[in-house]
Parts: C-alpha cells; sequence; structure tokens
C-alpha cells in the first residue's frame, strides 16, 4: 500500500514537474490542477478543504496576511463576533480577504436569512442572537432584557417593540448613557458594537 500511494506520489510530482498541470483520473489535465470524476458509484469524489469551528478559525487570526489572500475554508459551526471571523454568519465555504482583514463567505453558504419574530414577551426574555423582532407587552416593573455577546456578529440589528404600560431594563447597559431600559408604548433597534459588557450594544431610535 505505502509502495502504491508513493508511485501516486511521485507520478504527481513528474505530472507537475514536466506540465506545471496535475491531472488526478486525467492523463491530460486542461489547467493547474484538474480533478476528472469517476463512474464508480461507492467512490465518494470531490474536494475536501480544511474545516473549522469559527472558534478554531479565531484562534488562528494571527496566521492569516496577505500572502493568505484567497485561502478558503469551511466553517462547520458557529457565528462570529470579533476580529477576522466577525463577518461569518453561519455554515458555508468563507474565504480570506486580506484588503479588510475578514473571512467572506463564498457563493453557496448554507446559511439562510431568515427574519425571526418572537412570542410576546411579559417578563424577564433572555435575547437569542438569531431573534430579530422582539414583541414586548411589559404591564409590571422590574423586568430585565438581557442581551447576548457572544456568538453574535458585528452588526446585527433587533428590532424591538413594547406596547405595554412598563419599561423593561436592558442588560448590559447600551453605548448611550440616556437609555437604560426600553419605556412604555416605544419602539427602536438594538444594535451589536461589538465586545462584551456595558457599552457592546446601543439602543437606536427615530428611524
Amino acid at each position: 500500500m505505502k509502495k502504491k500511494l508513493f508511485l501516486i506520489a511521485g507520478g504527481l510530482m513528474f505530472s507537475a514537474m514536466v506540465h506545471g498541470q496535475v491531472g488526478v483520473n486525467t492523463q491530460a489535465p486542461k489547467a493547474t490542477l484538474d480533478i476528472v470524476g469517476t463512474a464508480v458509484a461507492n467512490v465518494a469524489d470531490g474536494v475536501l478543504v480544511p474545516r473549522y469551528t469559527v472558534a478554531e478559525l479565531a484562534a488562528k487570526d494571527a496566521a492569516y496576511g496577505a500572502s493568505q489572500n484567497g485561502a478558503l475554508v469551511f466553517v462547520v459551526s458557529g457565528t462570529g463576533s470579533t476580529g477576522k471571523t466577525s463577518d461569518i454568519t453561519g455554515t458555508g465555504f468563507y474565504y480570506y480577504d486580506n484588503p479588510t482583514s475578514k473571512w467572506k463567505a463564498a457563493g453557496g453558504s448554507s446559511s439562510s436569512v431568515s427574519f425571526n419574530v418572537t412570542t410576546e414577551q411579559v417578563s424577564d426574555y433572555t435575547v437569542l442572537a438569531t431573534d430579530s423582532f422582539i414583541k414586548l407587552n411589559i404591564t409590571t416593573a422590574g423586568h430585565i432584557l438581557t442581551l447576548p455577546t457572544s456568538g453574535v456578529p458585528m452588526g446585527k440589528t433587533i428590532y424591538v417593540s413594547n406596547i405595554g404600560n412598563n419599561g423593561i431594563d436592558i442588560s448590559p447597559l447600551p453605548r448611550n448613557p440616556q437609555f437604560t431600559q426600553i419605556q412604555a408604548g416605544s419602539s427602536g433597534a438594538l444594535v451589536y458594537l461589538g465586545g462584551t459588557g456595558d457599552g457592546s450594544w446601543d439602543w437606536v431610535t427615530g428611524f
């Protein structure tokens, strides 16, 4: 088996040296790398690129620079929040874009765009990173709206409408200190600015 693998590897190297092209399942490659599929039903064809969770890819931030511009990976799970992975929104192919120092979605990402509306909340509520619109009907005092600070992409916007006659406190506190709660009868949007703790989100109205 080892001898067979050595011969295959040697053949590929010889092909690359002679033609500047490598063929898999073909002796006449039509490009730098030409992979021809087989007709064998129980053989899986395809190309597997490196696969990572967002956390694993984020740990390699320092490894990617100008020389890695255009590198392709497949993200198997997670969403980004800071650093070079902040634009990752879900499972799919991403390429490294050095001018912006970000991983960008390549065509065919399996992550679908959805607008998730909550059921009507009447008391404390812990916001999900996937929430898009939060319906509030707060009628008693002392409740808290808790915002996520991990697994949230930078710029994530969550719309909120409170039709109740009481406000609800926001935690962590928004960047604008004038807004510590969502007042009774008010509507607006919460925007994630990055980081954790107070100031990681802001409350925006008037649009």
